[in-house]
């Protein structure tokens, strides 16, 4: 029973992960860890020590990354931790960006496909580059948001690159 379900949580990742990219989906998922613990009656999975999750062009590394699944099938959201969880996404179509990020906590929220990084985070899609003690990412909105608006604390480092040409970038 158990390995049906956590069939059912890595299809659903799976889904979750590479909602922006079609062919990803069908990429082989790897996850390793020290230990896995599933909890069928709540829906959740949790994977413990030194764990590295890729598929495709996305991976994952943290201390602990918890999958809660409604359903078995439909993920709400996944939380990785560490000291710091990290993330990569790379391009997978033309004129897209690899993005990046890290924080003590990353969560992600498949309902409106929002990234939260919290404690120490840090987010860099191509050369622009967000750091603050929050920093928040709508995947669907392409929309970053950081700072005290955000978390009521600290402050919010950016950095963006200048265009380069003779202005026709403007057009």
């Amino acid at each position: 029973m158990k390995g049906v379900v956590l069939l059912y949580l890595l299809l659903a990742f799976t889904t979750v992960w590479a909602a922006d990219e079609p062919g990803q989906a069908q990429e082989p998922i790897f996850i390793e860890s020290d230990s896995l613990n599933i909890d069928d009656s709540k829906g959740v999975s949790v994977y413990r020590g030194n764990v590295n999750f890729r598929q495709g062009g996305a991976s994952l590394t943290a201390d602990e990354l918890t999958i809660y699944a409604r359903q078995r099938q439909e993920v709400e959201k996944i939380i990785a931790v560490g000291s710091p969880a990290r993330f990569e996404q790379l391009a997978q179509k033309e004129g897209e960006q690899d993005s990046s990020g890290e924080a003590k906590r990353i969560e992600y929220r498949a309902a409106d496909g929002r990234v939260i990084l919290d404690g120490d985070a840090r987010f860099q899609q191509g050369d622009s580059y967000f750091a603050g003690s929050r920093v928040e990412y709508d995947s669907e909105k392409k929309l970053v948001r950081a700072g005290k608006n955000v978390a009521g604390e600290g402050r919010v480092q950016i950095m963006i690159q200048p265009r380069s040409g003779n202005g026709k970038d403007a057009e």
